[in-house]
């Protein structure tokens, strides 16, 4: 820790995440799903799904293609977060969290309108 070693690892990682954290949220335009808030650094991303999506819906067909998610009510006493996701741009560098999130939503959009 006293040496400059674990500054330059911070320094790189710090450097990744911002990375990751760009690509990420670029990724997740494209889809139509908007940050509800953009940090200034870290690794978590909190997102609102379009059309009043169902989270828990899209992370249960996530399960199912080996991705893992967190929907929003994971995190809400209140349970009141349904519509919301939580990306970890760490993890988001895998190509399989976008074109499996693509298909979830366009099969959760179709779902709904035959409701």
């Amino acid at each position: 820790l006293t040496d400059s070693g674990y500054r330059k690892h911070m320094d790189t990682l710090r450097a990744h995440l911002a990375q990751a954290m760009h690509a990420t949220l670029a990724r997740l335009d494209k889809l139509g799903i908007e940050p509800w808030h953009i940090p200034k650094a870290g690794m978590f991303i909190w997102c609102r799904l379009p059309d009043g999506m169902d989270s828990a819906a899209l992370a249960r067909r996530y399960l199912q293609e080996q991705v893992v998610l967190a929907p929003g009510n994971a995190f809400s006493p209140n349970q009141n977060a349904g519509s919301f996701l939580r990306f970890n741009v760490a993890q988001s560098t895998d190509e399989r969290v976008f074109s499996v999130l693509a298909r979830a939503m366009q099969e959760e959009r179709a779902t709904a309108s035959h409701q």
